[in-house]
């Protein structure tokens, strides 16, 4: 089995315009072994139909704006190249995902899938998604890149982020799910401050569980900078240091969080490893079983054919004594 590392967390925190899926992380791995280089992209169905196959290119580009190589790469049932599914915060194990025919909406999919890049030497990876197709044969194309970041959290200034303290309803969540970016929408999902996608019909986020009309109403950039106004022309307000305590991000460090996702993911991977390993060792008792038990059969059907030659035909009852004398003078 290979054994891979992370080489590169790609950052897809944006969320993308008219897509049915939003690319919840990717990551590029290579080969402890043979250097082989794979990527590996994990995605999101947003929308409302049940999603049957995916079809994406990945552009490969060096040290130009325009890609030098485009591999195509389909993730569908017929050719098992779902992945690990998570369905509700649990993923499925490998066998069972692989009999799914189709991705519900909310679920990931295309974990522990990898996709062989070429040898060459690249600087830039892109993923391009091209077209989806649902469960009853209906098809739409997409065209759009998945990529670029959104303004995080840790950027705003200390006056922003006292602003964003102030109108905070969720402080209870910032413990368990800090706002590390800032909230966006489209007409097909909208983004959480604690970094969750989700489909746009959804009211409340399927992480955190922050209300999706309060983040875009009160913590979007544009509504952040009105209050921040606000509070700067109130001649009540004193004068705030760019020194103070105030820290939102205290729960959070960035290249932490990112560390933590690569050593879960490389885990992920052992554990693939692990159980093809283990399959590979029961069919190898089974089938080692499935010998002996041949080779006994024809050692039976032997042993009865050679007592039978050397019997009396005219004998229809064998006498055990008579047997084990015979067996004994083999």
């Amino acid at each position: 089995m290979r054994s891979l590392r992370v080489v590169k967390y790609l950052d897809f925190s944006a969320i993308l315009e008219n897509s049915p899926v939003e690319v919840v992380e990717g990551y590029v791995v290579s080969d402890r072994d043979d250097g082989d280089v794979f990527a590996s992209v994990v995605f999101k169905n947003v929308s409302a139909k049940k999603l049957k196959k995916l079809n994406i290119q990945l552009w490969c580009y060096l040290n130009q704006n325009i890609p030098y190589c485009k591999l195509n790469f389909s993730y569908s049932h017929d050719d098992l190249t779902f992945g690990i599914i998570n369905s509700g915060g649990k993923e499925l194990r490998l066998r069972d995902s692989n009999k799914r025919e189709s991705i519900e909406q909310n679920e990931c999919f295309g974990s522990c899938v990898y996709l062989k890049l070429p040898e060459s030497y690249f600087t830039k990876l892109e993923v391009y998604i091209d077209s989806v197709e649902y469960l009853f044969g209906e098809t739409a194309e997409v065209g759009t890149v998945a990529g670029g970041s959104v303004r995080k959290y840790r950027d705003l200034d200390s006056i922003t982020k006292l602003v964003y303290t102030r109108v905070n309803i969720y402080e209870s969540a910032e413990h368990t799910h800090p706002a590390v970016v800032i909230p966006q929408e489209t007409n097909t999902a909208w983004l959480c401050c604690c970094g969750n996608k989700n489909p746009r019909e959804a009211e409340y986020c399927g992480v955190c569980n922050r209300e999706r009309d309060w983040q875009l109403n009160n913590i979007t950039e544009e509504a952040l900078e009105e209050k921040r106004t606000e509070m700067n022309s109130d001649p009540t307000e004193r004068v705030i240091h760019d020194k103070s305590g105030f820290r939102q991000d205290k729960y959070l460090e960035t290249d932490a969080e990112i560390a933590e996702k690569i050593e879960r993911y490389e885990q992920a991977m052992k554990n693939i490893a692990q159980e093809e390993k283990q399959k590979i060792a029961y069919r190898r008792r089974i089938i080692k079983r499935i010998i002996i038990a041949i080779v006994a059969a024809v050692i039976l059907y032997y042993t009865v054919y050679w007592v039978n030659k050397n019997l009396n035909y005219t004998t229809i009852m064998l006498d055990p004594r008579q047997l084990a004398k015979l067996l004994f003078n083999m």
